[in-house]
């Protein structure tokens, strides 16, 4: 959804989308001609889009309904809080499902949303940019480890640049359908 010539204020209003195997993330923020930005709105909503996908690689219609209708419910926040741009990624689950061209084409007509699947590497980095942007490491290097429902993603870096880059197939949700039944509750320390 993009809004030519809609900016309010000082700056520039654009909402994210984190579409991810486990839940949704919307963050909404004004970006300053400075390049600083101010948020505006963030919200998290757990809708299990990877529940019992990993076996087969499907998304499961139960779970693609809760994606749509909070996908679609974000993106009205973002258009009252007058964005004018809302850009939309989808992590593992998506990625991997054989059925990710049918949800991302209910995304698009049934939440108004144009949702682009990212490799792991592409979402590791995205995570190294965010997380070296609230910290101030200088030239220390630190493992970044991001553990999602789907995948887990691990960078080296310090404050200007990456060295490595992966991203695992290990992920809470993935793990948790994969190996414990749906009776078999908590795990065992």
């Amino acid at each position: 959804m993009t809004r030519p010539g809609r900016t309010r204020g000082a700056g520039k209003v654009v909402g994210f989308i984190d579409l991810g195997t486990n839940s949704v993330r919307l963050l909404i923020v004004r970006i300053r001609p400075n390049h600083s930005f101010a948020v505006l709105n963030s919200q998290k909503e757990t809708i299990r889009l990877g529940d019992h996908e990993f076996a087969e690689h499907r998304l499961q219609k139960a779970a693609m309904d809760r994606a749509v209708l909070v996908c679609r419910r974000f993106r009205e926040l973002a258009r009252t809080l007058h964005a004018d741009e809302v850009i939309a990624v989808a992590t593992s689950a998506t990625r991997e499902a054989r059925n990710k061209a049918e949800f991302l084409q209910r995304l698009k007509r049934e939440a108004g949303l144009e949702v682009h699947p990212i490799s792991g590497r592409e979402e590791a980095r995205l995570i190294y940019l965010g997380v070296s942007n609230g910290i101030h490491l200088g030239r220390r290097r630190a493992l970044f480890i991001d553990i999602g429902g789907g995948s887990t993603e691990l960078i080296l870096g310090d404050q200007d640049s990456v060295q490595y880059l992966d991203s695992l197939r290990l992920g809470a949700v993935r793990l948790t359908t994969e190996f414990l039944e749906d009776d078999e509750g908590a795990v065992d320390e």
